[in-house]
């Protein structure tokens, strides 16, 4: 199949672009025609790829393809809407951001979320639509993220919840509560992201994004994040308890609970990108 994946950024290594570097890999993998247009595509993330192309907006107005696979609604929707493509379909990542809102068009031909509280949010916002919404969730990587990898180093002997995430408003108060709950406990919270804030804390450390994320979870007990995101699916695969925060859309905890998961497998990239090509 010819494939167009298309995201607003492909540079970083947060959810949403770590989701189609993953998306794209498993497709390019499957031996499909892959290709990813981003206005923003840039180092570091566009040096992991390979054989996936990068066209420029006026190529994938001249190009056909097969499938169109997008997110982060209208900013990526107004450079996308014309492309030709026999099935085009709108995942949406969050339930909280103005930005995931989906597409209301009768160019969608399905809807998808990435975890069941997206499905039902989308059902709530397109309404009496009749196109079909269906949960895919993350894909992720597996000979990365498994036990053997993720076992803990037995030289660590601190207590240590890995906080993994750009560290914006939507994490502040999990943070808080991390933090407060860690002079009570006696644990560290090992932080590594994005850092929107200045945080001093006896028990508190933050890390610059990396690729090899991993290393981190090497060294942790426990894996602490917010919704049913890469965070705590990374922590599920890499065998860890999984300490989740579901927020609303200011940042205000919801819900603090522990995630559990039976069946990992539909975690894996490789079963996600099937899903998609088998719709």
């Amino acid at each position: 199949m010819k494939i167009l994946l298309s995201c607003l950024s492909f540079r970083e290594f947060t959810g949403s672009e770590l989701y189609f570097y993953e998306l794209s890999s498993a497709f390019q993998k499957a031996g499909h025609d892959v290709s990813l247009y981003s206005p923003f595509v840039d180092l570091p993330l566009k040096d992991k790829t390979s054989g996936i192309t990068f066209p420029s907006r006026d190529d994938i107005d001249k190009e056909s393809y097969d499938l169109l696979i997008f997110s982060h609604g209208s900013v990526t929707w107004n450079y996308i809407k014309n492309v030709n493509a026999k099935k085009i379909i709108n995942v949406v990542h969050s339930e909280v951001l103005d930005l995931e809102q989906p597409i209301q068009s009768e160019k969608i031909d399905l809807y998808v979320g990435i975890r069941p509280s997206i499905v039902n949010y989308i059902v709530d916002k397109i309404g009496s639509s009749n196109k079909p919404v269906k949960l895919i969730y993350n894909p992720f990587d597996t000979s990365r993220f498994n036990p053997q990898r993720g076992k803990k180093k037995k030289s660590i002997k601190d207590k240590i919840v890995l906080f993994p995430g750009s560290l914006d408003y939507l994490r502040y108060q999990p943070l808080k509560y991390l933090l407060d709950l860690s002079e009570k406990q006696n644990f560290k919270v090992l932080h590594v992201g994005r850092n929107d804030y200045t945080t001093v804390h006896p028990n508190f450390t933050t890390q610059e994004p990396v690729w090899e994320v991993e290393q981190y979870y090497k060294q942790c007990d426990i894996v602490s994040g917010i919704f049913l995101g890469r965070t705590s699916i990374e922590g599920l695969l890499c065998g860890k308890k999984v300490l989740q925060f579901d927020v609303d859309k200011e940042g205000k905890i919801k819900k603090v609970y522990w995630h559990q998961e039976d069946d990992l497998t539909k975690f894996n990239k490789h079963t996600v990108a099937a899903n998609f090509v088998n719709e």
